[in-house]
């Protein structure tokens, strides 16, 4: 009887004791995943929300301004300076400076994540951006997607953004 009670403690225990770490590596990886969101959700606000009054101001004062901004606005966001180089590069004008130049102002209205199944830490997203001519009264949304791969800091190693079609909004 004595072992049949020492089996059925020695059983609860080590139940309770894989549902204890199972729930915190299910809290864990929820955190991380959250961490990993708001990185990624950082930048896309950010380069897709435009036209800002510091934006406007910065464009006019010349380049070496504008990558002043570019730097306090980004760079803490990427895993190193390749990365971060790669995305203004890439995307910081025509997703900020074109907008501006023709007029357009820009709203991020929502964004969809989807972590992929890789091996890596890759998060796929579509966000809907509200864009107007300045001084009109209607505006529309496009769709723009893309891929974030993230490291175990939550910092971005690479960002992909298809805007080819956003992109020759502003030249209508």
């Amino acid at each position: 009887m004595k072992k049949r009670m020492y089996a059925f403690v020695v059983i609860a225990l080590s139940v309770s004791l894989l549902l204890i770490v199972a729930g915190c590596t299910e809290k864990t990886e929820t955190k991380t995943q959250d961490e990993n969101i708001q990185t990624i959700e950082a930048v896309l606000q950010n380069a897709l929300t435009r036209p800002s009054d510091e934006l406007k101001k910065v464009s006019e004062e010349g380049l070496e301004d504008f990558v002043k901004y570019e730097e306090k606005l980004y760079k803490d966001y990427f895993a190193n300076d390749t990365s971060y180089l790669h995305f203004v590069n890439n995307y910081s004008w025509s997703l900020m400076m074109e907008p501006i130049r023709n007029n357009y102002k820009l709203k991020v209205k929502n964004i969809e994540y989807e972590k992929t199944e890789s091996k890596e830490i890759i998060y796929d997203f579509t966000v809907e951006v509200q864009y107007q001519k300045e001084g009109s009264q209607s505006s529309e949304v496009v769709f723009v997607d893309g891929e974030a791969n993230m490291n175990a800091e939550h910092k971005i190693e690479d960002l992909l953004i298809r805007d080819k079609d956003f992109h020759k909004l502003f030249h209508n």
